[in-house]
């Protein structure tokens, strides 16, 4: 995974402000004229959604001025893939047109392609943060990436994105307002805390009451309704107020459960217990108290 995949995307990389085009499509060949009915999506195209408003606004542009910027499409089965340029593409298609100037790449990997489709979309700002995990998540799965590799390709930190990801935990209701737009990627994360006993319910009230994240991270950390006659509770020192508050900071800053058990002979002696449940816990355990 060290090996790098060449200046052009190492660019890329080193500077998100860089026109994607211009740099990948120095080893694609000359423009061509290619039918509209022939071009694919990309597969690996992590933006669902495309603004209608938006798009109708570029076919009022294409039809008046044209395609300026040829689209990238790759070879596939007598086919072509988009690599980048998608909305053009639709544009052309709401405007009628039968062709699309494009450069095209005779040979391109799925990696590659997945890898030039997330960061287009970066560097316009173009995904919501549940798409740009799920795009994470496909590299992962499909191509054998670390979070360490995948912080180095896409020019963030390891930090940045392992929190993208613990975003695909939540409830689907949950992620569906955040892909919406109604909750921010900050607030939702708190309701990860183990203190959270129903995320939906708790991320409804952030949204009706329009609560910063700050106010999410301290609704988060409101302690579980006891039941009664709970052993561990007692055991925890739940009933210490600064002992829960402290266990809760714990348990927010952790992203998982935290519980003290308390001496029965001395309160002021105990045993801090955090509990994991992958790798992942444990890395980002690790960069907390680091």
């Amino acid at each position: 995974m060290g090996k790098k995949l060449g200046m052009g995307f190492g660019k890329i990389l080193s500077d998100h402000s860089a026109n994607i085009e211009s740099i990948t499509t120095e080893k694609a060949g000359g423009t061509t004229k290619i039918p509209l009915d022939l071009v694919d999506a990309n597969p690996y195209q992590p933006r669902k959604v495309f603004n209608e408003e938006s798009l109708q606004e570029l076919a009022e542009s294409v039809k008046q001025h044209g395609i300026l910027e040829p689209v990238l499409l790759r070879k596939n089965a007598g086919r072509y893939q988009i690599v980048s340029g998608e909305r053009r593409v639709r544009a052309a298609r709401i405007v009628g047109l039968d062709e699309i100037e494009a450069r095209v790449f005779d040979l391109l990997s799925d990696k590659t392609m997945a890898e030039w489709a997330i960061i287009e979309n970066i560097q316009r700002e173009d995904l919501d943060p549940i798409e740009a995990a799920n795009a994470y998540q496909q590299l992962l799965e499909s191509h054998g990436y670390t979070h360490e590799d995948l912080a180095a390709r896409l020019n963030k930190s390891r930090t940045a994105v392992t929190n993208s990801l613990r975003l695909l935990k939540l409830p689907e209701q949950v992620k569906k307002w955040i892909g919406e737009g109604k909750l921010s990627a900050t607030a939702a994360r708190s309701l990860l805390s183990p203190n959270v006993n129903d995320p939906v319910k708790a991320a409804k009230e952030i949204i009706e009451k329009g609560l910063s994240a700050r106010d999410a991270e301290t609704l988060a950390q409101e302690p579980k309704k006891k039941k009664a006659k709970e052993p561990e509770a007692a055991a925890s020192g739940a009933r210490d107020p600064d002992m829960q508050n402290f266990l809760n900071t714990l348990q927010n800053a952790f992203g998982t459960k935290v519980v003290c058990r308390s001496s029965r002979k001395n309160p002021q002696k105990g045993t801090l217990i955090i509990t994991y449940s992958s790798y992942d816990d444990l890395t980002r355990i690790q960069q907390a108290i680091s």
